[in-house]
């Protein structure tokens, strides 16, 4: 392209007056139960563990862990 086109396209983008889209940002209401974030460490063979059955039942690693959880809470 020579020069003087690009200038002819910059000056006709310009001079369009295109108006911008909004996105209008609508905070998710939280969850009926409330969470926190808690991080700690667990042997690598447990978590393998944990994963797999995770995979074989279709479920999060998270709810399987809170369920192991709950049970030892009610247990103990």
């Amino acid at each position: 392209m020579e020069k003087q086109s690009i200038n002819e396209l910059i000056s006709k983008a310009k001079a369009s007056n295109q108006s911008k889209t909004v996105q209008k940002v609508i905070p998710v209401k939280s969850s009926q139960n409330e969470e926190v974030q808690f991080s700690f460490y667990l042997s690598k063979q447990l978590l393998k563990k944990v994963k797999l059955k995770a995979l074989k039942e279709d479920e999060k690693i998270k709810t399987i862990i809170n369920k192991a959880l709950e049970l030892y809470l009610e247990v103990n």
